[in-house]
Order: C-alpha cells, then structure tokens, then sequence
C-alpha cells in the first residue's frame, strides 16, 4: 500500500522585519493593512512621525524570472500575502512623496485697481475736517 506524503504549509510567521532607509526591526505580522502602519510608525517614529498615513506603503522582494524585483502590497492583498511569509523575512516600508495639488498663478492684475478708495472726513485737532483715504 503505498502512502502520500501530504505538503504542509510552513507555520505562519511569528515575527518578520520592516525595513526603511536602511534600518531594520522586528515587528509581529499584522493583520490588516492598517494595523502594519501603526506597527511602522512604532518602530520608525522618528522617521514616520508627522507622516499622512496615506502615504505609508509596503513592498516585498522575490525572485522573479531570476531576478530580484520589489513588488507592492496592497491594502486588500495585505492579509493573503502575510499569511505565506518566513520568519523574518523583509517588508521594505516606503514614504509616498506629497501630491501637489495644482492652482493657477494668481492674475497679474494690480491688486490696488481692483479695490476702491473710500474717503471719511474726520475732524483735526483744530476742528477743521481732514480728508482720509482707505483702500
């Protein structure tokens, strides 16, 4: 009689590293997409501090075609991709740069053409009136 030997699936990691600008810390897996920010901007406070979150990204390394390639992890592949990581194996932590909003230059146009002047009469010190013009 002749037996299968059945393929397990490795133990789900226990602890994997974040990596950004070089530095590296061990972290737990988080479950969610949210829960790796705040486990990132635990352990790069410094660098995470005053960071939008929406600007917070992740990425892998894997060999693809014998070549090593980094590939994003998106929010709703978060939970799926965790679940195949290696003990320590690396998550690079990225920093999105702003989005420049676009507006248009102001109008060269003389601001003082565009306000009018009022004139107030006021009385002097000698009780003559005194012209004044406000903008």
């Amino acid at each position: 009689m002749r037996t299968s030997a059945r393929r397990q699936s490795p133990a789900p990691a226990d602890v994997i590293t974040y990596r950004l600008n070089n530095r590296m810390t061990y972290v737990p897996p988080a479950e969610n997409f949210d829960q790796a920010v705040t486990f990132a901007r635990s352990a790069f406070e410094g660098d995470l501090a005053g960071i939008d979150i929406s600007r917070i990204s992740f990425s892998l390394n894997v060999l693809a075609n014998g070549k090593m390639s980094s590939v994003g992890v998106s929010r709703g592949a978060w939970s799926a991709t965790m679940s195949r990581l290696a003990r320590y194996e690396i998550v690079d932590v990225h920093v999105q740069p702003e989005r420049k909003v676009y507006r248009p230059p102001p109008s060269h146009r003389s601001r003082s053409s565009t306000k009018k002047k009022k004139s107030s009469s006021y009385p002097s010190s000698a009780g003559l009136p005194t012209l004044v013009e406000t903008e």
